[in-house]
């Protein structure tokens, strides 16, 4: 388990030869795109074991940002890395088609909130998440992006997940918009899951069958 500023030794797990490629994008500015990326990294990296690339499609930061907050087997310039988990910063549009050719079982782009700018990248996403705000007064902006949304096939199977929503809430809005919607548990530390997490993300993401 990963705390902050340690050296820690990678976890021995099986691993499988799917790619799956999900990408992420927030409703609005400061909703928590990459709080997100980095809890599901840590899933599929800590937890499954997969090789999961971690890429920062905006220029927000970020990542350069949590780089200094820890200490990493591996790192540069340009990239950090824990165990099974690589991230990379400032991705470029040259620099993302590398990568998706590099030999990893899973890819996380975190695309900020720019969808239109990064459209047609997020459509050929394996997996489609849309991160919203719990809050009430944010709503509004969550049903106007389904909205916008609308029109583009396939996106009533987007997930949409929710940091902090309560349950009760969170069922409500299901129905009322008709949409996968889900609240993620807030964390202290989103590199340290709890068991609420684990168990959200391993029903979405490594469901039983």
């Amino acid at each position: 388990m990963m705390k902050k500023k340690p050296i820690l030794f990678n976890k021995v797990k099986q691993k499988d030869k799917s790619r799956i490629t999900i990408g992420i994008v927030g409703t609005h500015s400061g909703v928590g795109v990459t709080y997100t990326s980095l809890m599901l990294a840590f899933y599929l990296g800590d937890e499954l074991g997969k090789k999961t690339a971690l890429l920062e499609v905006n220029n927000h930061d970020d990542l350069n940002i949590l780089q200094t907050a820890y200490q990493w087997s591996a790192e540069d310039n340009h990239s950090f890395s824990f165990g099974y988990i690589t991230c990379y910063k400032k991705v470029t549009k040259k620099l993302l088609v590398e990568l998706l050719n590099d030999n990893y079982e899973r890819f996380i782009l975190d695309f900020g909130w720019d969808l239109s700018n990064n459209r047609d990248e997020f459509l050929r996403c394996t997996t489609k998440i849309i991160v919203g705000s719990h809050a009430v007064w944010n709503l509004y902006k969550l049903k106007q992006f389904i909205k916008s949304v609308e029109h583009i096939r396939g996106n009533e199977t987007w997930l949409y997940l929710i940091p902090g929503g309560e349950e009760k809430a969170i069922s409500l809005l299901r129905k009322e918009l008709n949409r996968h919607i889900y609240g993620i548990p807030l964390e202290r530390d989103p590199i340290m899951l709890s068991r609420e997490s684990l168990k959200l993300f391993s029903s979405l993401f490594n469901p039983r069958t």
